[in-house]
């Protein structure tokens, strides 16, 4: 399972946690936007875990 950092690497969450306390708009705004492109084309249409957790791999 994918961990995220939401303080600069000083300690990593699950998807399903950073989802809960971060806004989708924000997350989005740290991705790659190549790369976020190439997740949406291969997986959209589904849920923000998914995507994410895909993003990560």
């Amino acid at each position: 399972m994918a961990r995220i950092s939401i303080d600069n690497g000083r300690s990593f969450c699950e998807v399903e946690e950073v989802l809960q306390v971060i806004e989708w708009d924000v997350v989005v705004n740290y991705m790659d936007d190549n790369i976020r492109e190439r997740v949406h084309d291969e997986l959209a249409p589904c849920t923000e875990e998914e995507f994410l957790n895909r993003y990560l791999e």
